[in-house]
């Protein structure tokens, strides 16, 4: 059976059909058409807009361990809603992802909409003193390693990890952080911060990191992504860097491209995240980094927490935010800042660079794997919408605008 998607609106700049009406003919899951007259199965997308599928370099799913915050259904689910067609789950689970058959694990519970890139853990039990099985996860499907949200704290760990890879041509994601600086804080430290009476980590915390590995890179060779970078001056050594020829990638959470640590307002643990949101220097200085190439994808950086993780007083609540189910209306905030067709070139093809995946694009010959949105249509985040199993989100309760209409993956459309 063939689907005909009718007079929908393409922005793909690397299609023939950028910024134009198109009629995507799919025929077993791959695109043999962009002016059909016909197809089996018939739905006008007049109102609607279509980009690649979108991709997302960092979600925690909490599976296994905690799946009563999330698991691999609920968070593909929210992921789909969300209009991601892929998505990247990092090891920070219980156990950690650290073996094939962990990573077997979760690929078995993958759902068609959304498939799965397994994130396996750099070092055994996620303690950051030895090696995993690096050779043996790549080969059982690990996409990359990581710490997931804790930093590869250990040198001389990082050194032989990179030195691994390199031959492999995966990527080193490391979450920049001093762990002896940030120990025990919960927002940025500033002015904001002193006013609040709360312990604070000082930018200085990430930057030292990231400096420290960019020197172990130069040494060694081999490819690192820092994820959810958050400062000002962490943009600056990167983009120095890459003028360097090191091979050195990173992306920012959406939310640290919205928010700034004036956002905590009367303590509400919605926005108490990881990393924290720091100044709007820094915020507008991560955007410029988004503008010019410095920043290669945007993430969501979803982090679900439950109730008893999240109703407690500021200092005692979990870090994190659910960001999947709202990644698209977050991405229209800040349209007037960057251009949309930029925008989604961090969230389509600037996160398969990063994993050294072939690009995608809405063209003849090409799977289709689409992401569909109503950029006008209004809705409102709360119990009856979330397709998470968590609620901790900044936006709960309120009303936004831009919707995913649905996704199609592997030949199946799903509408939402």
């Amino acid at each position: 059976m063939s689907l005909l998607l009718k007079n929908v609106l393409v922005l793909d700049a690397n299609s023939p059909s950028h910024n134009k009406k198109a009629n995507i003919l799919i025929e077993k899951g791959i695109i043999s058409s962009l002016n059909a007259k016909s197809g089996s199965k018939e739905l006008d997308f007049s109102n609607l807009t279509i980009t690649p599928g979108w991709f997302d370099l960092n979600s925690n799913f909490n599976d296994p361990g905690n799946e009563h915050k999330e698991d691999v259904e609920s968070g593909s689910h929210a992921a789909s809603a969300g209009g991601f067609t892929d998505v990247c789950i990092i090891p920070d689970t219980s156990p950690p992802i650290e073996s094939k058959a962990d990573v077997n694990y979760l690929k078995r519970k993958a759902i068609d909409a959304v498939d799965l890139h397994v994130i396996a853990s750099v070092s055994e039990g996620n303690k950051g003193e030895n090696l995993t099985e690096i050779l043996d996860l790549y080969h059982a499907g690990a996409s990359a390693f990581s710490s997931g949200d804790q930093p590869i704290w250990n040198s001389e760990l990082l050194m032989k990890a990179l030195q691994y890879t390199e031959s492999i041509g995966t990527p080193i994601l490391q979450n920049s952080r001093d762990i002896n600086i940030s120990a025990n804080s919960h927002m940025h430290e500033g002015l904001v911060s002193t006013g609040l009476g709360l312990r604070a980590e000082p930018s200085i915390s990430e930057e030292l990191s990231i400096q420290r590995d960019i020197e172990i890179l130069r040494y060694t060779g081999g490819s690192i992504h820092f994820s959810k970078i958050s400062s000002g001056k962490s943009v600056k050594m990167i983009r120095e860097a890459k003028k360097q020829g090191l091979h050195v990638t990173c992306d920012v959470g959406i939310f640290n491209l919205i928010f700034t640590d004036n956002s905590i307002g009367v303590f509400d643990t919605n926005f108490k995240n990881l990393p924290p949101y720091r100044t709007e220097q820094d915020r507008k200085a991560l955007i410029k980094g988004v503008i010019d190439g410095t920043i290669d994808a945007i993430c969501s950086n979803h982090r679900p927490q439950d109730s008893e993780s999240k109703q407690l007083e500021f200092d005692l609540a979990d870090p994190g935010s659910i960001a999947l189910q709202t990644f698209y209306s977050s991405l229209l905030k800040i349209k007037d800042q960057v251009p949309f067709e930029l925008l989604i070139e961090k969230v389509v093809n600037g996160p398969r660079k990063v994993l050294n995946i072939d690009p995608i694009s809405i063209d003849k010959g090409q799977n289709a794997k689409l992401t569909i949105l109503d950029p006008t249509k209004k809705w409102i985040f709360n119990s009856v919408t979330n397709q998470s199993k968590s609620r901790n989100s900044p936006f709960w309760e309120k009303e936004l605008e831009g919707y995913v209409h649905g996704t199609i993956n592997k030949g199946k459309l799903v509408i939402h």
